[in-house]
């Protein structure tokens, strides 16, 4: 490759006493055309920080449940006799017989003969304490007739995911009979690093491709950022919540997640839309635009703080494309063309990089002219003549620049080929 000639100059100050500007790298236009020398303008424009990670399908806990027997007493008949049935709230499950529960009913029945209202209350709660719905409690108090059998009744409509009992089988009490779940709603848990947390807000939309279907995308919003990162992988788990009617999602399954953040001048991402509407401490998951109660534990929603912050000419970041950017592992240089042809190294402090553009959080301005292209020949030649540059953040001193002992500049000397003596011609 030929060598491309090119020199340093000191601008020196029009004003006395006023300190020197830094010494420039100055290309002509011919060696610039033959180095392929390419700028751009620093300027400010919308970015878009595209996250891609991994992560499983898992229940929707928010919507499990358990059916738990709270008597001694030994399961009739099953209604619900294996794994991966579909039950609606208020399906039959089991029939329970169970000596204590009679005990109660009579008791109930008594109150009742005597029109104590106190007493005829007292042995309903005692009913329901017991596991029967008060339709059942009602149903015996007006019948006047206690029921032999006690049947069991799903309190969601979902899926049976685990069963553990069988017909005629002893059961005690606080023993689990049935978990059931809900599949209308899944989660997907998803891996963050810790590097990448700046990217994640609550209530951000998410982009869910599951490996099964590659073809079909869902989307949800994370509602759940875990407080503490896992050590071992240095990860931090986001939870999304994704809505499953067609029930295709299955829960173990893994999945793919775009995340998709519109980025502040700081690099960080912008919020995400949900500021202001109302949630639930419990369940975060609910959002409502107006106060109220939640629908799932009818505590009162509190509204997220935040502001939306829509993006204007000052919050955008301020970008350079990449490739500007000359990376020392210590620290971050660009080369400024000041004047035409002149060209500064500036160290700069950078933010995140998106695609094919980095962010710059200082050290540059707004319409500055940075290289592109042959900045790694600008930083070399920098280094060769005591320049700043990106190993040496001083330069190697004013080589450019030498003074004679009595304070005159001193031309630089070209040295000189040694003159060689005759040699005698021998014969």
């Amino acid at each position: 490759m030929p060598l491309i000639p090119a020199t340093a100059e000191v601008q020196e100050s029009t004003l006395e006493g006023e300190p020197e500007r830094p010494p420039s790298l100055f290309i002509s236009d011919q060696a610039r055309k033959r180095s392929g020398i390419e700028t751009a303008v620093v300027q400010r424009r919308p970015l878009t920080n595209e996250l891609r990670t991994v992560g499983r399908i898992l229940f929707n806990e928010s919507a499990l449940a358990e059916i738990v027997v709270r008597v001694d007493g030994y399961v009739e008949r099953l209604f619900a006799d294996f794994t991966g049935m579909q039950v609606k709230r208020g399906d039959h499950l089991a029939e329970i017989y169970s000596p204590d529960l009679f005990v109660a009913q009579r008791e109930l029945l008594l109150a009742v003969e005597t029109g104590n209202d106190l007493l005829i209350e007292t042995t309903k709660s005692k009913l329901r304490l017991l596991g029967l719905t008060r339709q059942q409690v009602d149903e015996i108090a007006s019948r006047r007739e206690t029921l032999e059998r006690v049947t069991l009744h799903s309190p969601i409509a979902g899926t049976i995911i685990e069963k553990r009992v069988v017909e005629q089988s002893p059961v005690r009490t606080g023993d689990v009979l049935y978990r059931i779940a809900n599949l209308e709603s899944v989660w997907a848990s998803l891996d963050i690093y810790e590097l990448d947390l700046q990217f994640v807000r609550y209530g951000q939309l998410v982009e869910i491709i599951a490996e099964a279907f590659p073809g079909q995308i869902y989307s949800g919003r994370i509602w759940l950022i875990d407080p503490v990162l896992t050590e071992e992988t240095r990860t931090i788990r986001v939870v999304v919540n994704i809505s499953n009617e067609e029930r295709k999602l299955k829960p173990g399954m893994f999945a793919n997640a775009v995340i998709r953040s519109p980025l502040q001048a700081d690099g960080s991402a912008r919020p995400s839309g949900v500021e202001g509407q109302f949630t639930c401490p419990m369940h975060p998951q609910i959002l409502k635009k107006d106060a109220g109660k939640c629908p799932i534990c009818e505590m009162t929603l509190l509204q997220i703080g935040g502001e939306e912050s829509p993006p204007t000419s000052d919050n955008l970041p301020l970008v350079v494309p990449a490739s500007a950017v000359l990376d020392s592992g210590i620290r971050k240089l660009v080369f400024v063309e000041r004047r035409p042809g002149h060209f500064n190294a500036v160290q700069i402090q950078a933010g995140p990089r998106s695609g094919a553009f980095q962010i710059v959080l200082s050290g540059l301005n707004e319409g500055d002219i940075v290289a592109t292209r042959g900045n790694f020949l600008l930083d070399s030649q920098s280094q060769i003549l005591g320049l700043p540059s990106l190993l040496d953040q001083e330069g190697a001193g004013d080589i450019h620049k030498q003074h004679s002992p009595g304070g005159e500049k001193a031309e630089p000397t070209r040295p000189t080929a040694p003159k060689s003596t005759p040699q005698p011609h021998k014969h």
